[in-house]
């Protein structure tokens, strides 16, 4: 009976130690799904801290005295534009003017400055179907900390609200 035992317990070092070798071979590969930046009223992507980022959560335009843009991240940030210029050109984005504000995924807020300011090119602008193209460049800062985050890349592509 002694060698049942022996036996017994080879027997469960091996399953045991087969288990923990399969195992090894059975890792899923980690495959990233490509970012949707489309949404059925338009696109705003853009990039910052090295990454490519765009309003696949939400996205909307309205236009009244100036027209606000706002979009949202499955991330959590966010980006607000309030354009007075919509005419076909190139504008200074500012405190003053053309005002953009961007919040991270800590919910950090980073605005336009007079001091830092970027640029909006409007590339067209289409008022009988309210729809606008842009592309746009900017550093903005921090109002408690004073650091800078820069916007690169940024792409509006967007059919508004009145």
């Amino acid at each position: 009976m002694k060698w049942f035992g022996v036996l017994l317990s080879m027997l469960t070092l091996i399953f045991f130690s087969s288990l923990f070798v399969s195992c090894a071979d059975d890792e899923e590969e980690i495959i990233e799904t490509p970012i949707v930046c489309s949404l059925p009223n338009g696109m705003l992507k853009w990039t910052t801290d090295g990454s490519e980022r765009c309003a696949n959560a939400s996205l909307f335009g309205d236009y009244s005295m100036f027209l606000t843009v706002n979009g949202i991240t499955t991330q959590g940030q966010t980006l607000t534009m309030e354009l007075d210029s919509l005419s076909v050109g190139t504008y200074e984005l500012s405190a003053d003017e053309n005002y953009m504000l961007y919040t991270d995924n800590f919910a950090v807020v980073w605005e336009a400055t007079n001091e830092q300011p970027g640029t909006i090119t409007i590339t067209g602008h289409n008022e009988t179907m309210n729809q606008l193209n842009a592309t746009f460049q900017i550093n903005l800062v921090n109002p408690l900390s004073g650091q800078i985050k820069s916007i690169t890349n940024g792409q509006l592509n967007i059919k508004y609200t009145e």
